[in-house]
């Protein structure tokens, strides 16, 4: 697989890629809410990653406070 040709080297997520050993980041292609879909530059592997940030991730803290 090639790299996409709608990455933007200035939008990276920094994690690493789980198929090879990737300090440098990962380019951000998509983002929905609290999901990214990012591309190793090593390796060209593409996959939606859940950052459990914002809307959607995280625990439900509607309940919290007085009643």
């Amino acid at each position: 697989m090639a790299l996409d040709p709608s990455v933007d080297i200035g939008r990276k997520v920094w994690r690493s890629c789980s198929h090879c050993p990737n300090a440098d980041g990962l380019y951000l292609l998509k983002s929905n809410a609290n999901l990214v879909y990012v591309q190793c530059p090593l390796c060209h592997n593409q996959w939606w990653l859940d950052t459990k940030f914002g809307r959607g991730g995280g625990p439900d803290k509607s309940g919290i406070g007085p009643s």
